[in-house]
């Protein structure tokens, strides 16, 4: 299960925008959710901003381009800097980005990562 944001306008009538932020994945080399992507529509992709924390706030992961985190490569779950392995455990995200009207959001999460 994941989290996915839509736009529903005051008519009922629902706007092409949305974001699926999965929940978990399982980096663990088996072929099954070895990398950690999302599905988006209708977002202004120049203005999309993605962070993975620690426990103690530090950035493990970061990206400004949405096409990082597209499913043909998205994240393996190592450290953006040393390149180590991020350890089984539960991390929070926060995401920035303006849908194709131009309205600003940013929401936070939980990401597990399941070794």
């Amino acid at each position: 299960m994941g989290v996915r944001i839509q736009f529903l306008t005051s008519s009922g009538v629902k706007d092409e925008y949305w974001l699926y932020i999965p929940n978990s994945f399982s980096p663990d080399l088996d072929g099954v959710n070895d990398k950690f992507c999302i599905n988006y529509h209708a977002i202004r992709e120049e203005t999309f901003i993605f962070n993975i924390y620690n426990k103690i706030e530090e950035i493990i992961f970061s990206t400004n381009n949405i096409h990082d985190l597209d499913c043909s490569t998205g994240w393996d779950g190592n450290h953006k800097e040393s390149g180590k392995e991020i350890p089984m455990g539960t991390y929070v995200y926060e995401v920035f980005f303006k849908d194709f009207e131009g309205w600003k959001h940013q929401d936070r999460g939980y990401i597990n990562i399941i070794r």
